[in-house]
């Protein structure tokens, strides 16, 4: 059986699916998975509950690890067995966008879990331009929320890092899915001295596990950057954030917008005479996806994730929801 579709109702409906056959290795998807991890994100909330309008029926999911499963003739690259992880978007490389390695504004591309059937499922369609193999010896659960979360959040320190000096304060809003993974990344990829920012004392907590040097609520942040930070990463992207990041800059300090929802309000004089920035940061190249992997797999940074079955998906999803948890859910094969 393959999961088809999941029901709108949070409050414990059980999944929709139905019986159908292993889909089959044809034309751009030239590559069968069978997944053995798929990530649950707060965009499948949002296909869930409508403020996304997704192409319906849809398999959700799409952070995803699996066993390539079946392949097409000309794949050379990937045999059946191999353990991968998949790159978000499913796409040619032929486009002017990839050619020039903005592999997020391919013009082509299908998103599983998003635009085409997705990971919340036994078997799932993909290409062979999407797979990234991984130690049979790898969590894939761990690895799977590196495909989107850790991929945004790797991508975010990536350009930050590029700034700092040593010594220099970045500070991250939101030690959440994403944020928890944007602090080890930034330990292990820059001298930068972190501070983490959340209302949640157990979040606090989690930031200082990961290697944060400082975890402070909103009120006190101020109080913790004498000098101003060099670059402020928001997973929160909420009005106060936005607002709270972008007033603490230091001169030629970086605001990087990966979290949505609020809006950036700053007068441009203090853009100009502080030499300001502010950057939208959208999920990540397969480059970065393979680097933030190799992190992961050296264990220099180790996502915290919370492990559902299949059949839970509902729950998984009813969870973050209600914010049950720290980390990122993960679903995995029922045994």
């Amino acid at each position: 059986m393959v999961l088809k579709s999941v029901s709108k109702d949070l409050g414990g409906a059980p999944l929709v699916s139905e019986e159908r056959a292993v889909p089959k290795a044809t034309g751009p998807f030239d590559v069968v998975v069978r997944i053995g991890a798929a990530g649950v994100c707060r965009t499948d909330l949002h296909l869930v509950t409508g403020e996304m309008e997704p192409p319906l029926p849809l398999v959700l999911g799409h952070e995803n690890a699996g066993w390539v499963h079946e392949v097409g003739s000309s794949v050379t690259t990937v045999a059946i067995g191999d353990p991968v992880i998949c790159f978000p978007f499913v796409s040619s490389g032929l486009s002017e966008q990839e050619r020039a390695g903005l592999d997020t504004d391919a013009p082509d591309r299908a998103t599983p879990g998003i635009s085409v059937d997705g990971g919340y499922a036994e078997f799932m369609l993909s290409n062979e331009r999407s797979m990234l193999k991984v130690p049979a010896s790898a969590d894939l659960a761990q690895l799977a929320t590196l495909t989107d979360a850790g991929l945004a959040a790797y991508r975010a320190c990536k350009k930050a890092a590029a700034l700092v000096r040593p010594g220099d304060d970045v500070v991250v809003f939101g030690v959440g899915g994403l944020g928890h993974i944007a602090v080890q990344a930034m330990v292990a990829i820059s001298s930068a001295r972190i501070v983490a920012v959340d209302t949640n004392p157990a979040a606090r907590a989690l930031a200082i596990e990961c290697g944060a040097s400082e975890a402070v609520a909103p009120d006190e942040l101020r109080r913790a950057l004498p000098r101003g930070a060099r670059a402020c990463l928001d997973f929160v992207g909420a009005d106060s954030t936005a607002a709270l990041g972008t007033g603490v800059l230091a001169f030629g300090g970086a605001y990087f917008a990966v979290g949505v929802g609020g809006t950036v309000s700053l007068p441009l004089a203090d853009v100009v005479v502080g030499e300001r920035r502010i950057e939208g940061v959208y999920v990540g190249t397969y480059t970065e996806l393979l680097e933030v992997s190799q992190l992961a797999i050296s264990g220099r940074i180790a996502p915290r994730v919370v492990r559902y079955p299949l059949s839970e998906a509902n729950t998984a999803l009813r969870d973050l929801a209600h914010s049950a948890f720290l980390g990122r859910a993960v679903l995995e094969p029922d045994r």
